[in-house]
């Protein structure tokens, strides 16, 4: 099963954004559970969460993912920003990545061609770092960093301009 964990260091707007392209694969029964990490601690984001029947969880965006990770039901965890939209027949790429190349982290990188390249750069030269965008094992994110670089996914994801 498959967890969202959605920082929401944003508008509740933005996460409301997020929420609804999640809930096609909520429907389908491919996501099962999202953890929302509010480094802000806004009334709002909380409430969200409550309605969508997500987890809540107050921290800062320091220890965000791990602490999110900890919290999630699911073996595997999809790392989102509040505001990121996957593209259409993300569900389908996600999915086949995990029926494929088990315990292999991907990426669902930014559209365009200068985030694209920021997202490969930081994954390719620096640290491993979590981001938003990762599709990895609970066990990785809870580690704190990747082991190797992810594979990069067909899909893109967007960020919603409010």
């Amino acid at each position: 099963m498959l967890t969202a964990v959605i920082r929401a260091d944003g508008p509740a707007s933005a996460l409301a954004a997020t929420f609804a392209v999640l809930i096609p694969a909520v429907a389908d029964g491919f996501l099962g559970h999202a953890v929302v990490v509010d480094p802000g601690g806004k009334g709002e984001i909380e409430r969200l969460a409550d309605v969508t029947g997500a987890s809540y969880l107050r921290a800062g965006a320091a220890e965000g993912w791990h602490l999110g990770a900890a919290q999630a039901r699911g073996d595997w965890l999809l790392l989102l920003s509040a505001g990121d939209i996957p593209q259409l027949n993300w569900i389908q790429a996600v999915e086949r990545h995990l029926m494929l190349t088990a315990d292999v982290a991907a990426l669902m990188p930014l559209r365009g061609v200068a985030a694209s390249l920021r997202e490969r750069a930081a994954l390719s030269f620096g640290p491993r770092r979590l981001r938003a965008g990762l599709i990895a094992p609970k066990s990785l994110i809870l580690a704190g960093r990747l082991n190797a670089a992810p594979r990069r996914l067909p899909v893109r994801r967007e960020r919603a301009e409010l």
